[in-house]
């Protein structure tokens, strides 16, 4: 009994982390990038205004990358409503890189933020300026949870 409890709750955990973590829908900016993107993943899916956004992209680059710049674009019905541009390194599992990677960018989003499809470009350039790679990853963002409004 004990047993078959502990398996429901297993896979209730399992399905509800599964509807939060999503394969996100995206694609290289036009050119050729050294560096290969594999997956990408943003938590949750979708995102909510005021709430943290996890985005991870795991990938592949074939020589040693010893750091960088990361420039993140928000794009709001093509528009850009905000830039950010972050130190390679601080962003990445383990630096200098070779080989595999993994980005995980972690961003609380302002209460204010309009509900709707976003876009976000990212591009990552080496410590000479050289771009690595270039994708842009599309989300979306609810407005605030309605119990918010009434919090205290």
């Amino acid at each position: 009994m004990a047993m078959s409890r502990a398996l429901t709750l297993v896979v209730a955990l399992i399905v509800a982390l599964a509807t939060q973590a999503q394969a996100a829908k995206w694609r290289y900016c036009d050119g050729d990038w050294e560096a290969r993107i594999e997956d990408a993943t943003v938590v949750p899916d979708p995102a909510r205004a005021g709430k943290e956004i996890n985005v991870i992209i795991n990938g592949e680059i074939g020589r040693l990358v010893e750091g960088g710049d990361l420039d993140l674009t928000v794009l709001f019905h093509s528009i850009p409503v905000y830039k950010e541009t972050d130190n390679l390194c601080d962003r990445l599992d383990s630096c200098p890189a070779k080989g595999d990677f993994v980005v995980d960018a972690k961003q609380k989003l302002p209460s204010f933020t309009l509900p709707g499809l976003y876009q976000l470009k990212i591009q990552a350039k080496d410590t000479g300026g050289k771009s690595l790679v270039c994708m842009m990853l599309d989300l979306e963002i609810k407005g605030p949870s309605f119990s918010e409004y009434f919090a205290s």
